[in-house]
């Protein structure tokens, strides 16, 4: 049975209590707040928040207080913009986890909204399994949508989807539409770097070979946006946010089922 409650920040602790119990799995949402092109509010955040409070209400799991900042240093030059350095961030997550470790919480699963967390995360979990014998899990859900479902959802075979476009734009519009500015909506200015072609904020390249070096979002896109909002609708965004609960919920459902304590 689906327990009225799965939002840790409306249980009472006597409530926690009961919940813990069964050793649910633990969705810790977290994204970033930062520009995502001149259209769409700053709080990518809420989208993982939304997610993971979709997929708890299917599968009985238990949603931590969303994470609202991430590493995000290639976009803090930006208004609004609020990054965190890599050690905080880590240092924030890993006592995150920690907190719910010493309750005998073993299935901690993060939700990761942001791309840019990844390698930090990817640290974290495993000094988590070396250092507390935990293998806590991470998604990225931008990470989950297949070609086929992107030509079926958007009508065309390559879509422009970038930063500061789609998916986020669709995803806001569906979930707080009140917030985009479409009337503030600009094509993609995409500049190279030096001569040089930069894949990511970390990537460039040049005649097919590859270097790795930093750059920031105002040297390659003085507006933001890498990719198109003009094709973004809310119902893509309801598409999309289907599809991320359709698979959410398959991997905690799978995730579940694993032993995730490390044999001592």
């Amino acid at each position: 049975m689906v327990r009225q409650k799965w939002q840790l920040s409306q249980m009472t602790y006597r409530e926690a209590e009961e919940a813990f119990k069964s050793n649910p799995v633990v969705l810790i949402p977290m994204g970033s707040t930062e520009q995502h092109g001149p259209q769409c509010p700053l709080g990518d955040y809420r989208i993982a928040a939304a997610l993971a409070d979709g997929i708890a209400m299917q599968t009985s799991a238990v949603v931590a207080p969303v994470i609202p900042y991430s590493e995000g240093a290639a976009a803090r030059d930006f208004a609004g913009a609020v990054p965190l350095r890599p050690e905080t961030l880590y240092g924030l997550v890993w006592d995150v986890c920690d907190a719910f470790i010493r309750f005998g919480l073993d299935h901690l699963l993060l939700v990761c909204g942001d791309h840019g967390n990844v390698p930090i995360l990817e640290r974290l979990i495993r000094d988590l399994k070396d250092e507390r014998a935990i293998r806590a899990g991470m998604v990225e859900p931008f990470r989950w949508l297949s070609k086929a479902f992107l030509e079926e959802v958007y009508g065309e075979t390559s879509p422009e989807i970038a930063h500061g476009g789609d998916f986020i734009t669709s995803l806001n519009l569906h979930l707080f539409p009140d917030d985009v500015r479409l009337d503030l909506v600009e094509r993609p200015q995409r500049l190279d770097f030096q001569g040089l072609n930069a894949n990511t904020f970390n990537q460039l390249t040049f005649d097919g070979h590859l270097l790795h070096m930093a750059v920031d979002y105002r040297e390659i896109s003085p507006n933001g946006a890498l990719g198109s909002a003009d094709m973004a609708s809310a119902d893509i965004g309801a598409e999309i946010m289907k599809e991320f609960l359709r698979i959410g919920v398959d991997i905690v459902n799978r995730f579940k089922t694993l032993s995730t304590r490390k044999p001592s």
